[in-house]
């Protein structure tokens, strides 16, 4: 049935061992050899796989259509009953684009045009490319409409202005496009946020006497970067205006459901990463599924070994798709070993078990491994495989596949849970983060780390967090939350600041940490630091700030008890990092809590209307991340204690950071449950008591992986779980309503 409920766990495969985005044509055996690789697909439990197209293989010449590969693909999947997900690949574009328009490259910000070699295609500002696109999407649309086992596209693998190429010939880094097309483009939007050519001089402190000679920003200057910031605005704006582009484009014909996703979670990247990266709360817009990939052991990845720095770029995913009321779903995850070159990391079954509950006890709504056969050529050759060279599956797939399997079983609680909400919100400053590049910073890992760092605060705690989007603050987002941490806020806008200010006054807790609210949007700086009144509700204001060298922790002792910071005493000493911003109190409610090493005032705790403001006078959560100090941890966890949020699940009998509890939510036949998920993430047996915020009441409670009934029993008004967990052990359990 249409409409019943269905999760994708998906591989790519697209006939054969060719690798995305290259397609092998089909030959004389492919209907033989094809039909044994989905066989054993099906075999493992997956129930989908994902195929591509790219236009450079399916339009060799203008109107020349070649779907061999994917009609035969289509035909295999009908006969096992196996879904499709069709990914998109434009930016492998047919060479002949550019002899038709000679001006269709992408242009550097050295004025250097890019020919493509199989990549990065050209440029969609140009309108012969963008018509030429749109007949090409039509007409896949309309050969995939129909089919029986089509379920989604996936319009654009992971958003970039320019992707899949490594540009070492060009001064670095290099930034996308300024084609004449692209410029234009740019103008025509400056028009629509300015309207008058005057308002546009007076932002940039410039004398323009016509649209059309405004050129695209290409540096920073001393005085100003406000150019700049619409630049980057322009950008990020554009990835959203063209990914809507394509969905609008495939609509003529279709009406499954459209993906895309991002290489990296937003919470890690920085707005001109690789050639331009998106924002995460502008995509899902464009969409009905927004995602991301991940691949938790790429090569050269190792902070993703910490199950806290997973679950935080999960958090930022779903939350970016919560803010608009989307699903989100892992566009690639790590199937296989990482290989780049000559280095390689090796990845188990095991890894495969964690990376799939986690993305599910995350809420994620759809997985798509990526990818089936190893890859074939190029610098990641072997690698990335849930099956062995050989197309035999690997013990890998066996486990990624029997988790596909469980979530079968239960199809229909995996769909419609969600997760637990949030209390407490992280700010993901996007314009912090473009002030960080307008600033020329080489610390590129600083805002993501600070970020993170609070994230894992939390998550240490055991308490659901949400990242935030200064626009939902705006538009009035905080109200659903008791405590808001501004991890790294450099650049405030005004109307985010006025926000802030309503909702603390009506009873919200916020903590600030160094140069919150130094500059607004525009990049100017207010009357103070916080500005922007954000200094009435911190009740103080910078006295003096100084940078520190990136491997001394900037050491603060708590020299007053404060109800608001349960977890410290006098005398105790907090790591920060970077920054040394000492305070001046301007309020009669405000109260010096911490001091620097010198006695500088370091923490300023006020009472601002009903609520509270905290400012930290160094990046604390930077400090905790980068130094792991535990009373900086105890810092954030004990203004959540004093904000009155409650846990959805304590845990007993195990060590904290050992364990992590999740739980999914909804309704199924008119009836409540809940899916509980407990991970041993440590390498030793623990038997860790779980006791669950539930509704009292009758409840079933059922072992999803034996089928066997659960023990619960009620304590102090909780529900409690409890079993022997091995090493890495997973446990999930459905609770309903009896």
């Amino acid at each position: 049935m249409p409409n019943e409920p269905f999760l994708p766990i998906a591989v790519w495969y697209t006939g054969g061992r060719t690798r995305a985005t290259m397609v092998r044509p089909p030959d004389a055996d492919s209907p033989r050899t094809w039909k044994r690789d989905l066989e054993a697909i099906k075999a493992c439990g997956f129930n989908t796989v994902r195929c591509w197209v790219d236009w450079a293989s399916a339009e060799p010449q203008p109107g020349d259509y070649r779907f061999d590969a994917l009609d035969l693909l289509m035909d295999l999947t009908e006969q096992l009953d196996l879904k499709v997900i069709c990914q998109l690949y434009l930016d492998s574009a047919p060479d002949w684009l550019v002899h038709y328009y000679p001006d269709c490259r992408y242009v550097s910000a050295s004025g250097i045009p890019v020919d493509s070699q199989g990549a990065p295609g050209y440029c969609y500002d140009n309108p012969g490319v963008r018509t030429a696109a749109e007949r090409f999407m039509v007409e896949v649309a309309r050969r995939l409409a129909s089919r029986p086992t089509f379920y989604a596209w996936d319009l654009w693998s992971e958003p970039h202005i320019v992707q899949w190429g490594y540009f070492d010939y060009l001064p670095q880094p290099p930034v996308f496009c300024y084609c004449h097309h692209t410029v234009q483009r740019f103008r025509d939007w400056l028009q629509r946020r300015y309207g008058a050519l005057d308002a546009l001089n007076r932002a940039w402190y410039r004398t323009f006497t016509s649209w059309d000679v405004i050129p695209a920003p290409k540096f920073i200057s001393l005085m100003t970067y406000t150019e700049y910031i619409d630049w980057i605005h322009f950008i990020m704006e554009k990835l959203a205006c063209d990914l809507r582009w394509r969905h609008d484009t495939i609509r003529q014909a279709d009406h499954h459901l459209t993906t895309s996703h991002s290489a990296v979670p937003s919470v890690l990247t920085l707005p001109l990463d690789e050639q331009g990266s998106p924002d995460d709360w502008k995509m899902p817009h464009s969409v009905d599924i927004w995602g991301t990939s991940l691949y938790p052991k790429h090569v050269g990845a190792k902070e993703t070994s910490d199950p806290s720095f997973r679950a935080a770029m999960l958090t930022s995913t779903r939350s970016a798709c919560d803010a608009v009321g989307k699903p989100y779903w892992l566009g690639e995850l790590q199937a296989g070993h990482g290989y780049v070159g000559m280095f390689a990391s090796h990845m188990t079954a095991v890894d495969a078990r964690h990376y799939t509950w986690h993305a599910l006890a995350h809420g994620a709504k759809g997985l798509c491994f990526y990818a089936w056969h190893p890859m074939s050529s190029g610098y990641e050759s072997g690698g990335f495989g849930m099956a062995h060279l050989d197309g035999s599956p690997s013990d890998r797939a066996l486990a990624a596949g029997a988790i596909a399997q469980l979530v079968e079983q239960e199809m229909e609680c995996f769909v419609a849970g969600k997760t637990t909400p949030a209390e407490v919100a992280i700010c993901w400053n996007v314009h912090a983060n473009i002030m960080w590049q307008c600033m020329r910073q080489t610390w590129r890992y600083i805002p993501s780390r600070s970020y993170i760092g609070a994230y894992r605060a939390f998550f240490q705690e055991h308490l659901p967090a949400d990242f935030i989007h200064p626009d939902q603050i705006v538009a009035g987002g905080l109200q659903r939350y008791k405590l808001l941490a501004l991890p790294f806020s450099f650049m405030t806008p005004r109307t985010m600041a006025a926000a802030i200010a309503d909702w603390v006054v009506q009873g919200g807790v916020a903590v600030a940490e160094a140069r919150t609210g130094w500059n607004d949007e525009t990049g100017y700086c207010g009357d103070a630091i916080p500005g922007f009144g954000l200094e009435k509700v911190f009740g103080c204001r910078e006295q003096g700030a100084q940078g520190v060298d990136e491997q001394s922790a900037v050491k603060v002792r708590i020299v007053r008890k404060h109800p608001l910071l349960p977890r410290l005493n006098v005398g105790d000493v907090l790591s920060g990092a970077r920054f040394r911003e000492a305070l001046e109190p301007l309020a009669p409610t405000a109260e010096v809590v911490g001091e620097f090493e010198d006695g500088a005032p370091a923490i300023v705790v006020n009472r601002f209307g009903q609520g509270w403001g905290v400012f930290v006078g160094t990046m604390l959560s930077l400090g905790f991340y980068r130094f792991g100090d535990e009373k900086s941890g105890d810092f954030l966890k004990g203004l959540a204690d004093a904000a009155g949020i409650r846990k959805p699940v304590t845990v007993h009998d195990a060590p904290a950071a050992a364990v992590e509890p999740r739980l999914l939510e909804g309704k199924t036949a008119g009836k409540r449950f809940w899916l509980f998920f407990g991970f041993n993430h440590s390498a030793a047996s623990l038997a860790p008591q779980w006791r669950l915020d539930l509704p009292a009441g009758a409840y079933t409670a059922i072992d999803i992986a034996t089928r066997r009934p659960v023990a619960l029993r009620w304590e102090d008004g909780r529900a409690v779980l409890q079993k022997q967990l091995e090493p890495q052990e997973i446990w999930v359990v459905k609770i309903i309503e009896a």
